[in-house]
């Protein structure tokens, strides 16, 4: 084989292991996600989830570190699921749909990276405190209360 050869052959090699190597960087990212179900109310300004937390009987005995944590995470916004809060920044809570309605509850669905995870501690009604970022969302479905 002569030189122009060779180079032809590796110049090709690199080029298909640079495709190899994007599309698994693309994969790997996707799948990291966490999916979560919040409800539509919201967002809810971290500081009034704190608050409550401080005031309310139901998270009396919460755990001091998480709330000390949660009010070092400053300006955040706050959707609520049944067993967490998930905390995100303004950007990520404007991907959100935000509904107040009556006589119904709406679930929105989405995808997100979940940075840190802690708990409120051994309270009457136990919730994690997940901090997410890179939210995606993927849509809502929409319930009727019974007896509505």
């Amino acid at each position: 084989m002569n030189n122009k050869s060779i180079i032809a052959v590796v110049i090709l090699l690199l080029a298909v292991l640079s495709l190899v190597l994007v599309y698994s960087f693309e994969e790997t990212d996707d799948s990291t996600k966490t999916p979560i179900t919040v409800y539509s109310e919201g967002p809810i300004p971290l500081t009034e989830i704190i608050k409550d937390i401080k005031t309310a009987e139901y998270y009396e005995g919460y755990d001091n570190e998480t709330l000390a944590w949660m009010e070092s995470l400053g300006n955040k916004q706050v959707f609520v699921s049944d067993d967490a809060f998930v905390v995100m920044n303004s950007w990520d809570a404007r991907k959100i749909p935000s509904q107040y309605v009556c006589d119904v509850y709406i679930e929105e669905f989405i995808e997100c990276n979940v940075l840190e995870n802690h708990s409120i501690g051994n309270v009457k009604y136990p919730k994690d405190v997940l901090l997410v970022e890179d939210v995606d969302y993927l849509g809502q479905e929409v319930h009727d209360l019974q007896g509505s």
